[in-house]
C-alpha cells in the first residue's frame, strides 16, 4: 500500500504543540507534539519513523529536535534495537556493547529517529551543542588516560548545568534529531549514572529502536546481526528508496 502523505499542518490540527523546549548555547530549539491517546492508532499518527523523518524534514531542520512524547512504538524497519550491553554480548558492534559513546552525528545531513515503548532505566541520549562537543574533545585531548565513561561522568553534569547539553530519549515516545550543520547538534549514548551506580550489575534494559535512512538502505543487518525479519516491511522500504532517490 502506497504511503499516505501528511503535513505538519495536519498534525497541528489534532495535537497540542510546545515550542522552544530546550536551551543550548543561549538559543532555543525543540518541538514537542502531544498526540491524544485516542487518535494514536489513526493516520498519520500510526506512521512509521521514516514517514515522520521524511514528511517533517523541514520542521526537523527548523527546530533541531521533534518529540512525540508517549507515542506508541512502531518498530517497522528499525536499524537496531539497543538494549543493555550484556544483552548484546554476541555483537561485534560497539554501538550496542559500549556503555558510553563518543559524540557524533548519524549519517549527516540525514536526520535520526529514536523510539521507546517504555522508559529506559540506565541509558539516555546525551544531546549536545557544538560548544559541548568542543568541551568533550578538549578534555579528551588534555587527559587521554580518561575512558569514554569517565569523560561522560565528568562532563555530562557540567553540560546539563551550563546548557551545552540535555538528556533525551529515556522516556516513551519518538524523537527526531537533526544531523545537519544548521543546529550543529551531536549526540551520544550515555548512562543515567545515579541508576547505574545504584545497580551496576544490571542485566537488561528497555530496547531503544533506532532508525535512519542510510542504515536502512545499506547496512541494516550489519548494525544488529540478530535483528531478524519480523519488523521488515518492503512497502516502507520502497517508499524510503523513492524518497532518497528524489533528493
Amino acid at each position: 500500500m502506497k504511503r499516505k502523505p501528511f503535513t505538519f499542518d495536519d498534525i497541528k490540527q489534532e495535537c497540542d504543540i510546545r515550542t522552544n523546549c530546550y536551551q543550548l548555547d543561549g538559543r532555543s530549539l525543540g518541538l514537542q507534539i502531544f498526540v491524544p491517546q485516542e487518535i494514536q492508532a489513526q493516520h498519520p499518527f500510526n506512521a512509521t519513523a521514516y514517514a515522520y523523518l521524511q514528511l517533517l524534514r523541514k520542521e526537523i531542520h527548523e527546530f533541531g529536535t521533534i518529540e512525540f512524547p508517549q507515542l506508541a512504538l512502531n518498530k517497522t524497519n528499525h536499524t537496531l534495537a539497543q538494549r543493555s550491553p550484556k544483552q548484546h554480548a554476541y555483537s561485534p558492534n560497539p554501538f550496542l556493547t559500549d556503555y558510553c559513546q563518543q559524540p557524533h552525528q548519524d549519517t549527516p545531513p540525514y536526520p535520526t529517529a529514536f523510539w521507546l515503548a517504555e522508559p529506559r532505566h540506565y541509558f539516555a541520549t546525551w544531546l549536545m551543542s557544538f560548544n559541548g562537543l568542543q568541551e568533550f574533545q578538549q578534555l579528551s585531548r588534555s587527559q587521554p588516560e580518561l575512558s569514554t565513561e569517565a569523560l561522560h561522568r565528568q562532563l555530562q553534569p557540567q553540560s546539563l548545568s551550563n546548557k551545552t547539553g540535555i538528556l533525551v530519549n529515556h522516556q516513551p515516545g519518538l524523537i527526531l534529531i537533526d544531523n545537519s550543520q544548521h543546529h550543529n547538534l551531536y549526540h551520544t549514548r550515555s548512562c543515567l549514572f545515579p541508576a547505574y551506580d545504584k545497580n551496576p550489575n544490571f542485566e537488561t534494559e528497555t530496547p531503544m529502536y533506532a532508525f535512519n535512512e542510510i542504515g536502512l538502505l545499506h547496512y541494516i543487518d550489519e548494525l544488529d546481526i540478530r535483528r531478524g525479519n519480523e519488523d521488515k516491511d518492503s512497502d516502507d522500504l520502497a517508499a524510503v528508496k523513492e524518497f532518497m532517490a528524489g533528493l
